[in-house]
């Protein structure tokens, strides 16, 4: 019985986590947008990778990417080699 709670516990805390660290991009960006970016990243990077892995890299990029660019109109002039180079650390999630 307590490691059934255990389990459920973890598996709670995995599915909050998750969701805490898209959290950080709506400090400076609307949902709409941050699903925007996340839609568009994953349609690229998913021919790139595995969709799980491509989800990963993109729950990661957009926090670094919103960080960097505050104003979601600036990243969309941004250049996609400037863009992926602010992601780079995301590679390794």
């Amino acid at each position: 019985m307590k490691k059934s709670i255990l389990i459920l516990a973890l598996a709670a805390f995995s599915l909050v986590s998750c969701k805490l660290f898209v959290k950080s991009a709506a400090k400076y960006w609307t949902s709409k947008q941050i699903d925007e970016f996340i839609g568009n990243c994953q349609a690229n990077a998913s021919k790139l990778m595995s969709n799980e892995k491509a989800e990963a890299y993109c729950d990661c990029a957009v926090d670094k990417v919103a960080k960097e660019y505050q104003n979601y109109a600036d990243v969309k002039k941004a250049s996609l080699k400037e863009v992926l180079k602010v992601a780079a650390d995301c590679k390794e999630s």
